[in-house]
Protein backbone atom coordinates (compact mmCIF):
# COMPACT_ATOMS: atom_id res chain seq x y z
CA UNK A 1 0.00 0.00 0.00
CA UNK A 2 1.60 3.44 -1.04
CA UNK A 3 0.63 6.17 1.09
CA UNK A 4 0.89 9.70 -0.68
CA UNK A 5 2.83 12.57 1.52
CA UNK A 6 3.02 16.21 1.31
CA UNK A 7 6.32 18.49 2.69
CA UNK A 8 7.40 21.57 3.29
CA UNK A 9 10.25 23.27 4.31
CA UNK A 10 11.93 25.40 7.24
CA UNK A 11 13.90 28.83 6.49
CA UNK A 12 16.82 27.26 6.77
CA UNK A 13 16.38 24.03 4.97
CA UNK A 14 14.98 21.55 7.77
CA UNK A 15 11.86 19.64 5.88
CA UNK A 16 9.24 17.79 7.02
CA UNK A 17 6.63 14.92 5.60
CA UNK A 18 3.56 14.07 6.27
CA UNK A 19 0.95 11.60 4.99
CA UNK A 20 -1.40 13.57 2.99
CA UNK A 21 -4.26 12.37 5.15
CA UNK A 22 -3.21 14.71 7.63
CA UNK A 23 -3.51 17.57 5.81
CA UNK A 24 -6.50 19.50 6.72
CA UNK A 25 -7.94 23.01 6.84
CA UNK A 26 -6.67 25.26 9.85
CA UNK A 27 -8.86 26.32 12.04
CA UNK A 28 -9.04 27.68 15.55
CA UNK A 29 -8.04 25.90 18.69
CA UNK A 30 -7.49 26.86 22.18
CA UNK A 31 -3.63 28.09 22.53
CA UNK A 32 -2.39 28.99 25.75
CA UNK A 33 -2.45 32.91 26.25
CA UNK A 34 -6.35 32.58 24.33
CA UNK A 35 -9.53 33.98 26.64
CA UNK A 36 -11.54 30.67 26.43
CA UNK A 37 -15.16 31.08 24.15
CA UNK A 38 -18.19 31.64 26.15
CA UNK A 39 -20.59 28.83 25.76
CA UNK A 40 -23.76 27.55 27.02
CA UNK A 41 -24.89 24.06 27.82
CA UNK A 42 -26.40 21.73 30.80
CA UNK A 43 -24.96 20.42 33.11
CA UNK A 44 -25.77 18.23 36.28
CA UNK A 45 -25.84 21.21 38.37
CA UNK A 46 -27.95 22.88 35.79
CA UNK A 47 -27.45 25.61 33.04
CA UNK A 48 -23.75 26.34 32.72
CA UNK A 49 -23.33 29.90 31.28
CA UNK A 50 -19.28 29.28 31.40
CA UNK A 51 -17.90 32.68 31.37
CA UNK A 52 -20.23 33.92 34.24
CA UNK A 53 -19.67 30.65 35.90
CA UNK A 54 -15.80 31.14 35.97
CA UNK A 55 -15.08 34.37 35.85
CA UNK A 56 -12.79 35.42 39.13
CA UNK A 57 -11.72 31.96 40.25
CA UNK A 58 -9.46 29.48 38.60
CA UNK A 59 -10.59 26.65 36.29
CA UNK A 60 -10.19 22.83 35.62
CA UNK A 61 -12.41 22.09 32.18
CA UNK A 62 -11.65 18.37 31.57
CA UNK A 63 -12.76 16.27 28.99
CA UNK A 64 -13.41 12.29 29.33
CA UNK A 65 -15.09 9.66 26.89
CA UNK A 66 -18.14 8.33 28.37
CA UNK A 67 -20.11 7.69 31.40
CA UNK A 68 -19.74 4.23 32.68
CA UNK A 69 -16.48 3.25 31.74
CA UNK A 70 -13.74 2.51 34.13
CA UNK A 71 -10.77 4.78 33.36
CA UNK A 72 -13.46 7.72 33.50
CA UNK A 73 -15.12 6.69 36.68
CA UNK A 74 -11.54 6.88 38.37
CA UNK A 75 -10.60 10.30 37.17
CA UNK A 76 -14.03 11.53 38.28
CA UNK A 77 -14.14 9.71 41.66
CA UNK A 78 -9.95 11.41 41.75
CA UNK A 79 -11.50 14.94 41.34
CA UNK A 80 -13.87 14.68 43.34
CA UNK A 81 -12.07 13.52 46.39
CA UNK A 82 -9.01 16.04 45.83
CA UNK A 83 -11.73 18.42 45.51
CA UNK A 84 -11.34 20.24 48.71
CA UNK A 85 -7.70 20.89 47.50
CA UNK A 86 -8.65 22.38 44.34
CA UNK A 87 -10.97 24.91 46.58
CA UNK A 88 -8.39 25.96 48.34
CA UNK A 89 -6.49 27.10 45.52
CA UNK A 90 -9.93 29.13 44.59
CA UNK A 91 -10.63 27.00 41.43
CA UNK A 92 -13.24 25.25 40.28
CA UNK A 93 -13.49 22.00 38.36
CA UNK A 94 -16.09 20.81 35.63
CA UNK A 95 -16.12 18.02 33.18
CA UNK A 96 -17.37 17.78 29.65
CA UNK A 97 -18.64 14.41 27.78
CA UNK A 98 -20.67 13.06 24.66
CA UNK A 99 -22.82 11.12 27.31
CA UNK A 100 -26.19 12.05 27.67
CA UNK A 101 -27.48 14.22 30.87
CA UNK A 102 -29.89 11.59 32.37
CA UNK A 103 -26.74 9.04 31.74
CA UNK A 104 -24.09 11.16 33.34
CA UNK A 105 -26.76 11.32 36.44
CA UNK A 106 -27.37 7.47 36.47
CA UNK A 107 -23.47 7.41 36.59
CA UNK A 108 -22.76 9.86 39.00
CA UNK A 109 -24.75 8.35 41.69
CA UNK A 110 -23.26 4.97 41.28
CA UNK A 111 -20.26 6.52 41.56
CA UNK A 112 -21.20 8.24 44.56
CA UNK A 113 -22.27 5.01 45.88
CA UNK A 114 -19.15 3.22 44.74
CA UNK A 115 -16.76 5.42 46.24
CA UNK A 116 -18.44 7.01 49.61
CA UNK A 117 -18.08 10.54 47.98
CA UNK A 118 -20.31 13.15 46.92
CA UNK A 119 -19.30 14.79 43.37
CA UNK A 120 -19.84 18.67 44.10
CA UNK A 121 -18.56 19.83 40.44
CA UNK A 122 -20.75 20.41 36.96
CA UNK A 123 -20.60 17.88 34.54
CA UNK A 124 -21.24 18.96 30.96
CA UNK A 125 -23.16 17.66 28.34
CA UNK A 126 -22.18 17.47 24.65
CA UNK A 127 -24.08 14.77 23.07
CA UNK A 128 -23.67 16.24 19.56
CA UNK A 129 -19.77 16.75 20.05
CA UNK A 130 -20.07 20.53 19.11
CA UNK A 131 -18.00 21.72 22.28
CA UNK A 132 -15.32 19.11 21.74
CA UNK A 133 -14.69 19.34 18.28
CA UNK A 134 -14.48 23.18 18.67
CA UNK A 135 -12.24 22.79 21.89
CA UNK A 136 -9.68 19.93 20.27
CA UNK A 137 -11.02 17.03 22.43
CA UNK A 138 -11.71 14.71 19.37
CA UNK A 139 -8.52 13.30 17.87
CA UNK A 140 -9.57 11.62 15.52
CA UNK A 141 -6.67 9.14 15.26
CA UNK A 142 -7.36 7.92 18.71
CA UNK A 143 -11.20 7.92 18.86
CA UNK A 144 -13.23 9.49 16.33
CA UNK A 145 -16.67 9.71 18.29
CA UNK A 146 -15.32 10.07 21.72
CA UNK A 147 -13.27 12.97 23.51
CA UNK A 148 -9.82 12.55 24.85
CA UNK A 149 -8.68 13.44 28.03
CA UNK A 150 -8.09 16.95 27.21
CA UNK A 151 -7.31 19.69 30.05
CA UNK A 152 -7.83 23.66 30.22
CA UNK A 153 -6.54 25.17 33.13
CA UNK A 154 -8.01 28.88 33.39
CA UNK A 155 -6.75 31.30 34.90
CA UNK A 156 -9.27 34.03 36.75
CA UNK A 157 -9.27 36.08 33.95
CA UNK A 158 -10.84 33.39 31.88
CA UNK A 159 -7.27 32.77 29.97
CA UNK A 160 -5.94 29.66 29.25
CA UNK A 161 -2.59 28.71 31.01
CA UNK A 162 -1.97 25.30 30.69
CA UNK A 163 -3.38 22.62 27.97
CA UNK A 164 -2.50 18.79 29.04
CA UNK A 165 -3.83 15.87 26.95
CA UNK A 166 -4.05 12.00 27.92
CA UNK A 167 -4.89 9.19 25.74
CA UNK A 168 -8.49 7.07 26.25
CA UNK A 169 -7.05 4.56 27.99
CA UNK A 170 -4.85 6.62 30.66
CA UNK A 171 -6.04 8.41 33.57
CA UNK A 172 -5.07 11.37 34.98
CA UNK A 173 -3.31 12.22 38.03
CA UNK A 174 -4.21 15.21 40.36
CA UNK A 175 -1.70 15.50 42.32
CA UNK A 176 -0.06 16.80 38.78
CA UNK A 177 -2.56 19.37 38.00
CA UNK A 178 -2.88 20.57 41.95
CA UNK A 179 1.23 21.29 41.41
CA UNK A 180 0.98 23.07 38.06
CA UNK A 181 -1.66 25.34 39.63
CA UNK A 182 0.86 26.29 42.60
CA UNK A 183 3.10 27.02 40.09
CA UNK A 184 1.22 29.12 37.95
CA UNK A 185 -0.25 31.04 41.18
CA UNK A 186 3.54 31.26 42.13
CA UNK A 187 4.69 32.63 39.23
CA UNK A 188 2.04 35.31 38.86
CA UNK A 189 2.36 36.32 42.48
CA UNK A 190 6.14 36.74 42.59
CA UNK A 191 6.98 36.60 38.72
CA UNK A 192 9.84 34.17 38.68
CA UNK A 193 10.37 30.74 36.79
CA UNK A 194 9.41 27.37 37.97
CA UNK A 195 11.61 24.38 37.26
CA UNK A 196 11.24 21.06 36.36
CA UNK A 197 9.87 18.56 39.40
CA UNK A 198 9.20 21.92 41.82
CA UNK A 199 6.89 21.45 44.40
CA UNK A 200 5.04 23.90 46.47
CA UNK A 201 7.55 25.48 49.01
CA UNK A 202 10.72 24.69 46.98
CA UNK A 203 13.10 27.29 45.45
CA UNK A 204 12.38 28.87 42.15
CA UNK A 205 14.15 30.63 39.46
CA UNK A 206 15.01 34.52 39.89
CA UNK A 207 13.98 36.09 35.98
CA UNK A 208 15.94 39.17 34.94
CA UNK A 209 13.42 41.78 35.37
CA UNK A 210 12.56 40.50 38.55
CA UNK A 211 16.09 40.04 40.71
CA UNK A 212 16.09 43.87 42.11
CA UNK A 213 12.73 43.40 43.28
CA UNK A 214 12.97 39.82 44.98
CA UNK A 215 16.43 41.17 46.56
CA UNK A 216 14.67 44.13 48.25
CA UNK A 217 11.55 42.10 49.22
CA UNK A 218 13.82 39.89 51.51
CA UNK A 219 14.26 36.91 49.09
CA UNK A 220 17.57 35.03 49.46
CA UNK A 221 18.80 34.60 45.82
CA UNK A 222 21.61 31.97 45.31
CA UNK A 223 23.39 32.82 41.66
CA UNK A 224 25.21 29.66 40.24
CA UNK A 225 25.56 30.44 36.41
CA UNK A 226 24.62 34.12 34.48
CA UNK A 227 21.84 32.28 33.00
CA UNK A 228 20.35 30.14 36.38
CA UNK A 229 19.68 32.36 39.65
CA UNK A 230 17.00 30.35 42.29
CA UNK A 231 15.05 32.48 44.99
CA UNK A 232 14.15 31.23 48.81
CA UNK A 233 10.41 32.86 48.53
CA UNK A 234 10.13 31.50 51.89
CA UNK A 235 12.53 33.68 53.45
CA UNK A 236 11.42 36.26 56.12
CA UNK A 237 11.58 39.88 54.47
CA UNK A 238 13.26 42.03 57.26
CA UNK A 239 12.15 43.64 59.78
CA UNK A 240 10.93 47.30 59.05
CA UNK A 241 14.02 49.51 62.04
CA UNK A 242 12.34 51.63 64.00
Amino acid sequence: MSVQFFSGSSRHGGRIKLPMSYRRTAKWLPQIGDIFPDFTTRSTKGKIDFHEWAEGSWVVLFSHPAAFTPVCTTEIAGFALAEPDFQQRNTKLISMSRSALHVQKHWLKDIESLFGIQVGFPMLEDETGHFSKTFGMIHPHENDQHSIRKTFIIDPALKVRMIMEYPLFVGRGTDEILRVIDALQVQDEFSVGVGGDWQKGSQCLALPGSMQALSEAGHKLTSYRYYLTTVDLNTEPPEDEG
